[in-house]
């Protein structure tokens, strides 16, 4: 894994920014409209564990290395913390913090892209192939919102591990067995279940 040296920004932001294009081309895109002048609209962001996006303007962002957690802190639900879904390296999506009551925070860390919607035009200069890219990245992300729901349409416990297990195994460490337990719909038995298994399910691609 790339480990910056956090005194060279330019180096930092140039490797960054060569990761996107190559997610880019790997979703699509194969020649952006105006490089130069993206790379010059594109900020990054670091951000250590627990540490919190504060960004209050609509952005894309782009994760490239770590772990974030979007989590409600919603007084409507039951939880003070309630984990709603985990963003892994590769989640491009539109990010608009007045527009949702859950906030996003680092559990490792984490480097970003961001670029402010104005600019997207410099990614793809063709408003309606951009309007499609956007919302097929809108979809991926939003659809993550639901699973909590999904697991709970099934009544077999060993299922709602599976499936749970198939999403976010790799990353059962990061999480509570109460978070686990909520947003799974299992019990404290079938959670430590999940745990005994979920080295099954590390990625090592």
């Amino acid at each position: 894994m790339y480990n910056p040296n956090m005194n060279d920004l330019s180096v930092i932001k140039q490797h960054l920014l060569s990761h996107f294009i190559y997610l880019l081309k790997d979703t699509g895109i194969t020649r952006l409209h105006d490089e130069e002048k993206l790379a010059n609209a594109l900020q990054i962001h670091y951000l250590s564990p627990g540490q919190r996006i504060e960004q209050p303007a609509p952005q894309l962002f782009i994760l490239i290395h770590g772990l974030l957690k979007e989590y409600d802190r919603s007084s409507r639900k039951r939880e003070p913390c309630s984990l709603v879904q985990l963003l892994m390296p590769d989640t491009i999506w539109l990010y608009n913090q007045s527009a949702y009551h859950f906030r996003t925070r680092a559990l490792m860390p984490s480097w970003l892209l961001s670029l402010e919607p104005s600019y997207l035009h410099y990614i793809l200069n063709h408003p309606q192939k951009l309007k499609l890219w956007l919302e097929e990245h809108e979809l991926c992300y939003r659809s993550k919102h639901y699973l909590s729901e999904f697991l709970k349409t099934h009544s077999n416990s060993e299922d709602r591990i599976h499936l749970f297990l198939e999403e976010y195994g790799p990353y059962v460490d990061f999480l509570s067995d109460n978070e686990i337990s909520l947003y799974a719909g299992i019990n404290s038995k079938a959670v430590q279940k999940l745990r005994e298994i979920a080295f099954l399910y590390q990625r090592f691609d």
